[in-house]
């Protein structure tokens, strides 16, 4: 899931952690930098800075952060019925009990209050140039005003071979209800470059996606339901994880990003065995009623997630031009919101515009704007589409105009950032 891209090489993708000047070592023609998704870069972070991001399997054991959370919906009950007068001091005391992981204070308030689902733990934020980059979506959006879902909401249903039939039967059951649709995708990063003369930046940022999508094959793909207020089904899985086949010893893949996807959970003798074959999935999503008008799709990274997922649909190699590219997109997917360019978009401002180092912007950032807290589910593929949606419906219920977003959101409708953003 910022303003148009400063370097011509670089992608909307990974570009706030691969920027050009950092880059020292030459690269065999055609091949740039590697690009990571959000879930390699996590694994990334954790190895270079060991402790300061835990593991899903190291934080759903801390009952600590898992009371905090509760501690945290416990106190928005009691702002609401309590007012505002003294709110502000409130949000301030929750964010320091979050930060500090307060034992005394959530047992002391809790007693034996039940956890989250296996999984689902809050991670802390990190030190300093962590958190979210100032100029926020509003200014008044505090820790506080963001309504925490039930923990039902962050249950994630694991999709392999011998129960995709099931799972797409479920989601054909929910879709018309449950109409608002998030997707992001998992991959070993990019690994080519198109060499060349290009029409503009964005033709090259598509060159550059569609030379990646023909040559590699998703690892997983997230897709998370809900409707146009985030609400979920009650006592039903929402969110899915779809695991695909995925052969390395026939794959293109860098030694790299193999470890880093094994390190952030991924299984590839279970992916290789077990794993979902694309064109049956590409089948049954077309049956699914996920392809229809009724729906709308939210993407934090639209140009590839929607590439990969058009590539499926189309059972062909990618199209030459954006332009083909677009129109297939809209034919498969004709309502659809990118994340990515809402949250570039909204930061423009001109004072950020003169910085020579310019904040940089995640769907991470965007969500801790709105006060959603950071859990170790989100760094899954399909914790990623639950963010994303998350993001999204709470955007959507934002009251409107605001400053940085405008008068709606329709004005970012079926635009892909770094494709159709000239």
């Amino acid at each position: 899931m910022q303003s148009v891209n400063r370097q011509i090489h670089e992608l909307p993708i990974g570009e706030q952690f691969f920027p050009q000047q950092t880059q020292q070592h030459q690269h065999p023609p055609g091949i740039g930098p590697q690009i990571f998704s959000p879930q390699l870069l996590q694994a990334r972070l954790q190895q270079q800075q060991g402790g300061l991001v835990q593991d899903v399997h190291g934080i759903e054991k801390n009952q600590n952060l898992q009371n905090v959370y509760l501690l945290k919906q416990k106190l928005e009950a009691a702002n609401a019925a309590f007012g505002q007068q003294q709110v502000p001091q409130r949000q301030s005391q929750t964010q320091q009990m979050l930060n500090n992981g307060s034992q005394n204070a959530t047992s002391a308030a809790l007693g034996s209050l039940a956890g989250l689902p296996p999984g689902v733990g809050m991670v802390q934020h990190g030190t300093s140039g962590m958190g979210p980059p100032s100029g926020a979506i509003h200014p008044q959006l505090a820790m506080g005003s963001f309504s925490l879902p039930p923990p039902t909401y962050f249950v994630v249903r694991e999709v392999w071979s011998n129960n995709l039939h099931a799972e797409f039967m479920s989601i054909r059951k929910l879709v018309d209800q449950y109409n608002y649709v998030s997707i992001s995708t998992e991959f070993v990063g990019t690994i080519a470059r198109p060499m060349g003369n290009f029409r503009s930046k964005n033709d090259y940022h598509y060159q550059t996606m569609r030379a990646n999508v023909d040559l590699l094959n998703p690892v997983q793909i997230g897709i998370s339901l809900s409707d146009a207020n985030g609400n979920k089904p009650e006592n039903k899985h929402s969110t899915w994880q779809f695991n695909f086949h995925f052969d390395v010893t026939k794959e293109m893949v860098s030694a790299e990003s193999l470890e880093l996807l094994k390190k952030s959970g991924i299984n590839f003798e279970r992916h290789q065995n077990f794993g979902v074959l694309a064109f049956e999935f590409a089948q049954l999503l077309i049956d699914s009623g996920l392809i229809s008008d009724n729906v709308t799709w939210v993407s934090y990274h639209a140009a590839y997630d929607f590439g990969f997922l058009v590539n499926m649909l189309m059972n062909n190699s990618m199209p030459n031009n954006k332009e083909d590219y677009v129109w297939w997109v809209q034919q498969f997917v004709p309502n659809f919101y990118d994340l990515n360019l809402i949250n570039k978009f909204s930061q423009q401002h001109p004072s950020q515009l003169q910085q020579q180092h310019q904040p940089q912007f995640t769907l991470e950032t965007m969500a801790d704007e709105l006060g959603i807290p950071r859990f170790s589910l989100f760094s899954s593929t399909a914790g990623q589409s639950l963010l994303a949606l998350l993001t999204f419906t709470t955007l959507l219920n934002l009251p409107l105009p605001q400053p940085q977003l405008g008068p709606d959101l329709t004005r970012y409708k079926n635009m892909i950032y770094g494709i159709t953003n000239e």
